[in-house]
């Protein structure tokens, strides 16, 4: 499985702070909507980084 890499938890780390300072400077319904944005953003790269391993798996299983 690939490794977690210093760079994506940068990117999770820049994603949640840019996300919490939009979120900041709005409020009310747009405050919640910056907010959601973010966290599927970051859901997102996590689950690719999930994704990457299963397929890495599946790929070392067929050829063994």
């Amino acid at each position: 499985m690939t490794d977690w890499t210093l760079g994506d938890t940068l990117g999770i780390l820049i994603v949640f702070g840019t996300t919490l300072s939009a979120a900041g400077a709005v409020d009310g319904i747009a405050q919640a909507l910056v907010t959601l944005v973010g966290v599927v953003i970051a859901l997102l790269w996590i689950g690719n980084f999930v994704f990457r391993g299963y397929t890495e798996a599946l790929q070392t299983s067929t050829t063994n």
